[in-house]
């Protein structure tokens, strides 16, 4: 029987819906993917903030991965929160066994909201392990600049890739304000850099970047070349905010079920 191709978010879990876990699935679902998950942590938050988190052990997390990628054909790996460095190393550890499986990495540090959801020893496990086992990094400003060391904006794709990752994009979304357009940076392999620009919308959104990456990897997994994947995903994401909608008392979230032509 055919079926849709089998993306696998690696991710904690959002018990609002707006990011995380449940954000990688409805973007999965939309453009026409089929979801398989491997939960790392469980979040107490909501739209305003992160309350607290409880991070899953790693032999849990580990098995959760091995048993998906024995059973299901899976076309691209998502990876977001991994909340302890016994998880980033579990998973870096996989990866390594899977090489030809292309991975979005979204290097999640802080909430929407503000609230911590990486300490610094998991910032530098994530540097040191899971940079180079990634297709692609999609980390936002301040997070790439955690990454990188450095907070010159100038040198963090290149600081990213002398640290092994392949491709980079620095999304643009923290720097600017007001009618600022936003501008998404893709650092390449093969050296070349192509910036993207992107309308900002007024208010604050809870889960963009989540959409992001599962975007370019449900659109990796649907067979598309990764500039192609990246240019298609922003896209979507772009409709997904401007549609966007606030389910709770706080922050906004993309609308991810709108009608998309893919």
């Amino acid at each position: 029987m055919n079926h849709p191709p089998i993306a696998l978010t690696i991710a904690g879990s959002d018990p609002g819906g707006g990011a995380g876990l449940q954000a990688d699935l409805t973007t999965f679902t939309r453009l026409g993917v089929h979801g398989a998950t491997a939960v790392t942590a469980i979040t107490v938050q909501d739209t305003r903030n992160v309350v607290g988190f409880t991070v899953l052990p790693p032999e849990q997390l580990r098995a959760q991965i091995e048993v998906t990628l024995t059973d299901l054909e899976v076309a691209a790996i998502k990876v977001g929160m991994l909340g302890s460095v016994d998880n980033v190393t579990a998973v870096s550890t996989l990866l390594a066994a899977h090489p030809h499986i292309p991975v979005v990495l979204d290097p999640v540090m802080v909430a929407g909201g503000g609230g911590a959801l990486a300490t610094e020893a998991v910032v530098d496990a994530t540097r040191e392990a899971l940079l180079p086992r990634a297709t692609l990094i999609t980390p936002n400003g301040p997070e790439a600049a955690r990454l990188a060391r450095t907070d010159d904006a100038t040198q963090w794709g290149q600081q990213l890739r002398e640290r092994g990752a392949a491709n980079v994009l620095v999304t643009g979304g923290h720097a600017g304000s007001g009618d600022e357009a936003i501008i998404n940076r893709l650092y390449r392999e093969d050296g070349h850099m192509r910036a993207f620009e992107l309308p900002r919308q007024p208010t604050g959104f809870h889960g963009s970047g989540c959409t992001l990456a599962a975007a370019i990897a449900a659109f990796l997994a649907r067979g598309r070349d990764l500039e192609p994947a990246v240019i298609e995903a922003q896209a979507f994401m772009n409709d997904a905010v401007a549609r966007g909608y606030a389910p709770g008392h706080g922050q906004h979230v993309p609308n991810r079920l709108c009608p998309h032509d893919a």
